[in-house]
């Protein structure tokens, strides 16, 4: 199920895998940065009050953008986070649709198949090759 595009994650949070590769997690729940007296319940509390049939609900909540295909692979959202990317917190809604429309529009880099001295040579790649003059 991990190659889904939209995913809830433990009850207490979602993530949307965009089509740039690029996926935003977005979550509200103990351990996030998120309100305190959310962040500060029990780990369980989200799924006790999903078998409960309560809702789980804060004002705030932590985002975070990575590669899709790299769970610890941090995209820096402009404005958010810092160049290592990583997590930012205590976002309203507005700010949170902001970061998700931000990281929606960034562009990332694709790695060319420029000859490479490296050895042994991997796919892709071309040796160089030298004349013995």
């Amino acid at each position: 199920m991990t190659s889904r595009d939209f995913r809830i994650v433990a009850g207490k949070g979602f993530t949307l895998n965009l089509p740039n590769g690029i996926t935003v997690s977005v979550q509200w729940g103990p351990g996030n940065y998120t309100d305190s007296d959310v962040r500060n319940k029990e780990c369980i509390a989200p799924r006790e009050a999903a078998a409960n049939d309560e809702n789980w609900s804060a004002n705030t909540a932590e985002c975070a953008a990575y590669m899709t295909d790299s769970p610890m692979g941090w995209v820096a959202v402009p404005g958010y986070t810092g160049p290592s990317g990583d997590v930012v917190g205590w976002l309203n809604v507005g700010q949170m649709l902001d970061f998700i429309n931000k990281a929606a529009g960034i562009t990332l880099e694709v790695e060319d198949s420029t000859p490479s001295d490296q050895w042994p040579i991997l796919p892709g790649q071309q040796e160089f090759k030298f004349d013995d003059a």
